[in-house]
């Protein structure tokens, strides 16, 4: 199951890529950025501002998805997804996160791109949710890319069984790990998941995964803080590996998902300002001094 391709992304990995978005995360961060990624199955995600209220989506055969009240036309969240339902609306009101696919047409859609990647020293990038919660599926997908000569990256935030990290470290591929704290109650608070568990896997893959980038997710009011900068800093350091000196990507929080909350029928559970300019170089010249190769955005 996923919910997006998207294309000439330069930000998920080496060169020019295509991101695959798979859906499924057990975590709820209150800041997540794909807040359509999160439950497993297809959601409607509904602009109200663009509904010129033609009513082609309360035909039969969608089975009462979207409803007519005071004429108003919103989703009945209530029931399953219909096919079509997402290409039935002329100005785009309605998008469907989630369809699934089997791997043999994922990889021949995501080849189209192929001559970017050789060009530029990309590939593709799983990403998410968490694209560990599907692993049988991206066994697969990868030695499908990797026999036609692919460069792949997996981004995940490590929250999955170790199994399903036992399934892809044998593959030859870039492992782009969130690193979000080390506080085991705040990580808990903010978003709904276990740390200890992650911290384990993390150690895994640093020791095993030949390519690993440790990336920092920037939230204000959880991580932001020097006493939390030099503790994200100490782990990653510490850390056994094979690549050295370590890579780190630091990735500022961004508001752009607040439509998307609106978009699915929730509460934006994350309100707050992004971080200035000096607060992010600030960070960045820590994580130089530190030894790490740095990159601020990705």
């Amino acid at each position: 199951m996923i919910f997006d391709v998207q294309r000439y992304s330069t930000h998920d990995g080496p060169g020019i890529r295509t991101v695959v978005f798979l859906k499924g995360c057990s975590l709820r961060c209150q800041w997540c950025s794909n807040p359509e990624s999160q439950k497993r199955d297809a959601e409607i995600l509904f602009d109200a501002k663009r509904c010129i209220r033609c009513r082609s989506c309360l035909e039969p055969q969608f089975g009462g998805a979207m409803q007519e009240t005071a004429g108003m036309i919103v989703p009945d969240r209530t029931r399953p997804v219909p096919p079509g339902l997402g290409k039935v609306c002329p100005t785009q009101a309605i998008r469907i996160a989630g369809r699934e696919v089997d791997s043999s047409a994922l990889i021949a859609e995501v080849l189209k791109d192929r001559l970017f990647f050789a060009k530029s020293g990309g590939g593709v990038t799983f990403s998410g949710g968490e694209p560990l919660d599907q692993a049988e599926f991206l066994v697969p997908c990868l030695e499908q890319l990797i026999e036609a000569g692919i460069d792949v990256a997996i981004e995940t935030c490590l929250a999955a069984p170790p199994a399903a990290l036992a399934v892809l470290l044998p593959y030859p591929i870039e492992w782009l790990v969130d690193v979000k704290h080390i506080d085991e109650t705040k990580f808990l608070e903010q978003t709904s998941g276990r740390l200890s568990p992650i911290l384990d896997n993390l150690r895994t893959v640093s020791r095993s995964a030949p390519r690993v980038t440790y990336r920092i997710p920037l939230i204000p009011d959880f991580n932001d803080g020097e006493d939390d900068r030099e503790r994200l800093f100490g782990l990653i350091a510490g850390l056994e590996r094979t690549l050295k000196p370590a890579r780190v990507d630091i990735l500022p929080y961004h508001e752009l998902a607040a439509g998307k909350y609106a978009q699915l029928g929730r509460a934006n559970p994350y309100t707050r300002k992004p971080l200035n300019q000096v607060t992010l170089d600030r960070w960045r010249a820590a994580a130089a001094e530190w030894g790490f190769a740095v990159t601020l955005g990705g």
